[in-house]
């Protein structure tokens, strides 16, 4: 039986938003609104135009505003936090009037969030959590992957962990993973990938610690990625090397992802739904426009959560879920 969980909307009652009244009635930098107006303009900054995974969340949000009249805008910031802080100021500048972006933490987007702030123009961030000016975020340290390599671990072995430390998501799930691992007989060698180019450099590292890791020993041995692009770069390592000993894992349950557990060859995804979570900061954004006092900021909302294993990846299939 597919187990699916539904995150409830949380509130992030502890993080003081500064900023918050100049934001109350504004309608942002764009103006637009009913009647003949200019449509207003959702700004969308893309963590990475190959991260597949968070773009559907981001372009969830913004079907949702398409259908609500307003313009999109969308640029990508190619896995750099200067040049999406550069991204966000210049939508602001030419009259957005909310923004949606992802992945980095809100903390290193202090430029560009400055310049929402100074507009009255409000801000999520997917993955990267509320803060000072930023009111809506989208929960993405969801991982039941993790308590799944431990447990077909027997608690012990040797695991590489594929981590991404500049992204918000990536650290959350890696912190997880070292507090789930504490008292268990299972050892990390940790490496770092690299955005561009997750998939390669996951499948480079993978292929390195193979070597040092042979087969046929008594330890079991396992990958563990914080989300599926490196983890279907591990597969492909482990298939070249012809090892079908290594556990692997990853999170986000990309098509990808989720075709390799079909397949035999991936051991397990976290699976959610990305587009409806995106929809819910968008419509979060638009009602805060609208009437800022009816909605609670700052505020941090989940999603449905799946786990798929071979056990499972039949059935979650046949329920026709939404792959990215």
């Amino acid at each position: 039986m597919v187990a699916r969980r539904n995150l409830a909307v949380a509130a992030a009652g502890a993080v003081a938003l500064m900023g918050l009244a100049g934001c109350s009635g504004a309608s942002g930098g764009g103006g637009g609104g009913d009647g003949d107006e200019e449509a207003r303009v959702l700004g969308v900054v893309q963590f990475s135009a190959s991260d597949v995974f968070s773009n559907a969340a981001l372009e969830g949000g913004a079907e949702y505003a398409r259908q609500q009249g307003w313009e999109v805008q969308t640029v990508d910031a190619k896995g750099s936090v200067d040049e999406m802080n550069a991204a966000m100021t210049n939508l602001v500048t030419t009259g957005a009037d909310a923004l949606l972006v992802s992945v980095f933490p809100t903390e290193a987007l202090a430029a560009g969030v400055a310049s929402a702030i100074e507009a009255g123009v409000p801000v999520a961030n997917w993955g990267g959590g509320t803060g000072d000016g930023v009111q809506f975020a989208g929960d993405v340290w969801l991982d039941e992957s993790s308590a799944k390599m431990v447990e077909d671990m027997g608690g012990e072995g040797e695991v590489l962990t594929l981590g991404y430390r500049p992204g918000l998501p990536c650290q959350g799930r890696e912190a997880g993973l070292d507090e789930l691992l504490e008292g268990t007989d299972i050892t990390q060698t940790k490496q770092q990938i690299t955005i561009p180019g997750q998939v390669e450099s996951a499948q480079a590292a993978t292929a390195a610690w193979a070597a040092a890791h042979p087969a046929g020993g008594d330890t079991p041995l396992a990958v563990w990625s914080c989300f599926d692009d490196p983890a279907t770069g591990a597969v492909a390592a482990l298939r070249d090397l012809g090892r079908t000993d290594v556990l692997t894992y990853g999170i986000n349950g990309t098509e990808a992802a989720v075709r390799l557990v079909e397949g035999g060859e991936l051991t397990a995804t976290t699976w959610y739904n990305s587009p409806q979570q995106g929809e819910g900061l968008a419509e979060l954004l638009i009602e805060y426009l609208d009437d800022p006092d009816s909605v609670e900021v700052p505020q941090t909302i989940g999603t449905e959560v799946v786990l798929v294993t071979s056990e499972t990846v039949e059935e979650f299939l046949a329920g026709d879920p939404t792959l990215y």
